[in-house]
């Protein structure tokens, strides 16, 4: 690793301009070997220094001097600095996690997630992981380590948004949208599930997935359109595979679910939840379990007609969801049942 020179108040000295074009001359004159070695000193120099930039944040952060206008000094974004705060703080009660980044064995993304895993009871274990983890599988554990609240399901739901505009020289309608949790992995079920379905006629060539994707919207939409409008409807009954690890809450596509979501679904779809180990192995699967059967789900939606939340005059489509929680004492019995929009859900 280089030589660093530092003055008496602790600043690096200044270096000489870079001439881009001369460095990459300079190492095509190497061989292969040199240059992937030259890259791999300059990684860890980079690291090295993203861990004293980690502590100077972390002494100005005490002193009230690190606010959302560094992002504009430093040319990057408020998310950014707020995740350069945080890992800064987090550090200091991790020394062996800060050894190993300061040895450059940690990328800044797998740093950034993997102090949100560690705590003092396992951070050096943590310490000896990491470097091997993906910053993806990291961000994964962590949101797997925190049960999520009601509030935070309610704040998804909050997000959700489907955006349409016309793209007149192209003559098509573009797209965007985000669905929250349960809404997102239940979408992506359907689709791939109509999707794979759209078989070529004998001889012909696949269509590609997307244009398949594209006509599997428009055949929802057709179903809708032809249905009656007085008519009475339900969501249909998703497959979903939850994941439910030893410790921590369960998880649908990955994404955790608050405690209550969980238990709305046992009466709303078919679960086939899926045992897990805490590196995400899994160890048994459980049979698929629908709580309220079709028949009942029909007698329910008859006896309602629309959503029961007082003033919803919602008729489809509804789920079916316990009055009182099992968790509270409720019951399966069609007594304790109630159509519900999704709105009130």
């Amino acid at each position: 690793m280089t030589e660093r020179q530092f003055d008496a108040s602790g600043v690096a000295e200044a270096e000489p301009p870079v001439d881009y074009s001369a460095l990459c001359d300079e190492f095509r004159c190497h061989s292969t070997e040199s240059v992937a070695a030259i890259r791999e000193e300059a990684v860890r120099e980079q690291r090295w220094w993203r861990m004293r930039e980690l502590a100077a944040t972390r002494v100005l952060d005490e002193r009230g001097r690190v606010d959302d206008t560094l992002a504009g000094v430093d040319g990057v974004s408020i998310r950014d600095v707020k995740t350069t705060v945080a890992t800064a703080r987090a550090l200091e009660d991790l020394p062996s996690i800060a050894a190993v980044a300061a040895e450059g064995r940690l990328s800044d993304a797998q740093l950034a997630q993997v102090v949100k895993v560690a705590d003092a009871s396992d951070e050096h274990e943590w310490a000896q992981r990491a470097p091997r983890w993906s910053p993806a599988d990291l961000a994964q554990k962590a949101r797997e380590l925190r049960t999520p609240t009601l509030e935070d399901a309610r704040a998804r739901r909050a997000a959700r948004e489907l955006r349409t505009w016309w793209d007149s020289d192209q003559g098509m309608l573009r797209l965007r949208g985000a669905l929250p949790d349960v809404d997102g992995a239940t979408f992506e079920l359907v689709l791939k599930q109509i999707v794979e379905g759209m078989r070529p006629a004998p001889g012909q060539p696949w269509e590609p997935w997307e244009r398949r994707g594209a006509d599997a919207l428009m055949m929802l939409v057709e179903s809708y359109r032809e249905r009656r409008t007085d008519e009475t409807t339900t969501v249909p009954g998703a497959h979903l595979v939850v994941q439910v690890p030893v410790s921590g809450p369960a998880t649908v596509a990955g994404i955790a679910l608050p405690d209550e979501m969980v238990e709305k679904l046992r009466a709303s779809a078919r679960i086939e939840p899926h045992l897990v180990d805490p590196d995400g192995d899994l160890l048994t699967i459980g049979r698929t379990e629908s709580v309220v059967s079709p028949k009942m789900k029909r007698a329910v939606l008859l006896r309602d007609g629309k959503c029961r939340i007082d003033g919803c005059d919602v008729r489809g489509p509804l789920d079916v969801h316990h009055l009182i929680p099992k968790s509270w004492g409720g019951t399966d019995t069609i007594d304790n049942l109630a159509a519900v929009c999704k709105g009130g859900g």
